[in-house]
C-alpha cells in the first residue's frame, strides 16, 4: 500500500508527462524506460532538426517543469555513469534521475500514454509482468485497440517455446 508521499509523487510525474508536447514525453517516456541515452540516439528518436533542440527540451521543458513540480530536475547529462542494471561505464549520456525515488504509477494502475504521429500510432504501457512478445492477439472494434500477450510463466508450462 502506498502512503501520501508515494501517491503524491505519482501524480506529480503523471502531471508531468501530461504536460509535455509529445516529442517532450517521448523523450522523458525513452530516457525513463531505457536509463539512458546519447543525445545522437534522441534525435533519431524524435527526428529533431538538431542537438540544440533536444538541449531545450531536455533542459528548458523537461528540468524547468520538473523543477516546478518536484523542485529538482529528473534528466541530467553525465559524463561518465555506471549503469547499475547492465554494470557498464557509460560516457556522455543523458540520464534519467532518480528513477526508484519517482515511481511512475503503482501496480494497480499502469500507465498508457499514446503518440499520434504523421503516419503512425506508437502506444507506450507500463507492465508489471513478463510477456511474451510472440504471437499478439491485436483487434480493433470501433475504434477500441485490444492487446492480448501471454504471460512468461504460462506459456512456459504449456509448452510454448517462442
Amino acid at each position: 500500500m502506498h502512503n501520501a508521499t508515494e501517491n503524491k509523487r505519482e501524480r506529480e510525474v503523471d502531471q508531468l508527462l501530461r504536460i509535455l508536447d509529445e516529442k517532450t514525453r517521448v523523450i522523458l517516456w525513452y530516457l525513463w524506460w531505457h536509463r539512458h541515452a546519447a543525445i545522437s540516439e534522441l534525435r533519431r528518436l524524435t527526428n529533431a532538426q538538431n542537438d540544440f533542440e533536444l538541449l531545450y527540451r531536455l533542459r528548458d521543458i523537461i528540468n524547468s517543469r520538473a523543477i516546478q513540480l518536484f523542485g529538482r530536475p529528473v534528466v541530467s547529462f553525465e559524463q561518465s555513469k555506471v549503469d547499475s542494471v547492465t554494470g557498464k561505464k557509460v560516457l556522455f549520456e543523458w540520464w534519467y534521475l532518480d528513477e526508484d525515488s519517482l515511481p511512475i504509477s503503482n501496480k494497480n494502475t499502469p500507465l498508457v500514454d499514446i503518440f499520434e504521429e504523421r503516419h503512425s500510432v506508437t502506444i507506450i504501457a507500463q507492465l508489471h509482468t513478463a510477456v511474451d512478445l510472440a504471437d499478439p492477439e491485436l483487434q480493433l472494434n470501433k475504434g477500441i485497440l485490444s492487446l492480448r500477450l501471454c504471460k512468461r510463466k504460462h506459456r512456459a508450462r504449456s509448452g510454448y517455446q517462442g
